[in-house]
């Protein structure tokens, strides 16, 4: 069942309970105002017959039913009562008097010998009752509708921005799929004239821009990964093209000559130690390429031993001066989650090569209140405040985000780059509890 008409149903209800509860006071009310009514008419029928002793004429009007509810009957009582037919008999039943001068006619004996009979006749009073109940009915069942009415109005003006949102959704989901890119989002809503309604059409349209801009980047950052792919890969076929290809040509070369000059002791010797000098480089170059592609010392010495060996490393081929505060029992990360800090920290140090120009930078990782702090800063030219994020700015963002942390990054024109990141080191405690 629909909620408007679940909501519509209990109005009812409750409606009806209200009646019930009314007419139930109306009946009440109704029968003591019936035997206050008779009460009265019957001390009237004594007074009036007490004056009738002395002046039988004034028997006649009596006797001509002009009374109210009360009737007179001279010498004999009638076979039956015509009823009220406009009211119903289980109705009238409830309101009859049950007082002892209602439940049986009462007799008085006349001084000429005659009897006269007093009936109690509470069918007006009844009548008025009945009237009045089916007043109330008509009352009740026009608020019923009424009310019913208004909340099947004012729901559907109330769910009418919830409806747009979802036909918004839909359709922007569609004009996705129409121009091919079935993760664009593409909605607003219009302007309402409920302050809730407009609240909620405000949050909606700023959600919607918000993730078009997320969508935006999004597919930039998927552009520019597609880009780095091509790169890297261009690059690692250079790297195996013009360094290792030409060191396997050469001592493909000079195993050749030996071959050829195998009487010749001095020219065997002198190849042979190229051919180990061009081993060594390789060598060299394989490390190099592994260290780019996996940072195998992480494994092998730990997070803090790999950050020394990466600051030492990068120092000697940036030829800028590094601060080092590293703490000397770091806490032990999960492999995951120390690869990502180790990538962080490799790449804020290439940035500060490739865009600082810095004469000299800080690198500080250091455990404070249950997180481990990290700040790297130079001394360099700062960013502009028209940059816009590359692709390794984006990576860092990332990596702190799966860290638990938020990057921060401080920099002005001319003043130098903060990079500093808080991540807590109990994350995977908090996963294991949830």
């Amino acid at each position: 069942m629909k909620p408007i008409l679940k909501l519509n149903l209990l109005v009812c209800v409750l409606f009806v309970l209200a009646f019930a509860l009314t007419l139930f006071g109306l009946i009440r009310q109704g029968e003591k105002d019936i035997e206050r009514e008779i009460g009265a008419s019957i001390h009237f029928a004594e007074q009036m017959i007490e004056t009738a002793q002395y002046d039988p004429s004034r028997l006649q009007p009596l006797l001509n039913g002009s009374t109210r509810h009360i009737r007179f009957y001279l010498n004999q009582l009638p076979d039956a009562v015509d009823a009220d037919e406009e009211v119903p008999e289980w109705f009238s039943d409830l309101l009859q008097p049950t007082g002892a001068f209602a439940s049986r006619p009462w007799r008085y004996p006349l001084n000429n010998g005659e009897v006269l009979y007093v009936v109690a006749m509470p069918d007006d009073e009844i009548d008025e009752v009945w009237e009045s109940a089916l007043m109330l009915a008509s009352l009740f069942l026009g608020g019923t509708l009424l009310c019913n009415l208004m909340i099947f109005w004012g729901v559907r003006q109330s769910l009418k921005p919830i409806g747009q949102v979802l036909e918004a959704l839909e359709k922007g989901m569609e004009q996705g799929l129409e121009q091919g890119q079935s993760g664009r989002f593409r909605a607003n809503l219009q302007h309402y004239s409920l302050p809730e309604a407009e609240q909620l059409a405000g949050h909606f349209n700023r959600m919607a821009d918000a993730l078009e801009q997320e969508q935006h980047g999004n597919r930039q950052l998927t552009r520019q990964l597609m880009e780095l792919q091509e790169s890297e890969r261009t690059r690692l076929a250079h790297t195996l093209h013009d360094d290792l290809g030409q060191y396997l040509t050469g001592i493909r070369a000079q195993a050749y000559m030996i071959r050829q000059a195998a009487s010749q002791q001095q020219i065997v010797e002198h190849t042979a130690e190229r051919i180990v000098g061009h081993c060594d480089e390789m060598q060299k170059s394989f490390r190099h390429l592994i260290r780019d592609l996996h940072p195998v010392i992480l494994h092998q010495l730990g997070l803090r031993d790999a950050l020394c060996n990466l600051a030492e490393q990068w120092q000697e081929s940036s030829r800028i001066p590094l601060q080092m505060e590293l703490l000397d029992d770091l806490p032990e990360l999960e492999t995951e989650r120390a690869g990502h800090l180790y990538r962080l920290v490799q790449e804020a140090l290439h940035n500060i090569t490739r865009h600082s120009q810095a004469r000299s930078a800080q690198l500080s990782l250091i455990a404070a209140g249950g997180e481990l702090q990290l700040k790297v800063v130079d001394d360099g030219c700062g960013l502009m405040p028209q940059s816009i994020p590359g692709i390794g700015m984006r990576s860092m963002h990332e990596r702190a985000r799966y860290l638990g942390g938020v990057l921060q990054l401080e920099s002005v024109s001319g003043g130098g780059t903060k990079i500093s990141l808080n991540m807590p080191l109990n994350q995977n405690k908090k996963k294991q509890e949830q």
